[in-house]
């Protein structure tokens, strides 16, 4: 097994002990593509509802929540390959490569704007 194998290995197990591995794109003979990345995504090894906050949760159960969920992403090998694909499925709910639903709202106002610009 290779070090970062390992690595997500242990984080996993020291966090929620969930029993999920996540391989990792560094390993020899990773093909990260646009059909394959899910495999490498840290959500994996966590409750999906950490990631997509169920309808009755209170607002700071949420926002503590979707802070947890952040902060997974920020250590994902494939943050940018999930953020494009919800930009791109214009996904509405949960956080995905790091950006909450209004956070990637923001993003595409952003985008739309310098493309008028250009």
């Amino acid at each position: 097994m290779t070090v970062g194998l390992m690595r997500i290995i242990r984080r996993a197990d020291a966090d929620h002990r969930s029993g999920v591995v996540v391989p990792s794109p560094d390993d020899p003979g990773a093909r990260v593509d646009a059909t394959s990345w899910w495999e490498y995504a840290l959500c994996r090894a966590w409750d999906a509802d950490l990631f997509c906050v169920p309808d009755g949760v209170s607002p700071s159960r949420k926002r503590a929540q979707e802070k947890k969920a952040k902060g997974i992403c920020q250590t994902c090998p494939v943050r940018e390959r999930c953020l494009d694909e919800a930009m791109a499925r214009g996904e509405q709910y949960g956080v995905w490569g790091g950006l909450d639903a209004e956070e990637r709202r923001e993003l595409e106002r952003r985008r739309r704007g310098l493309r008028r610009s250009s």
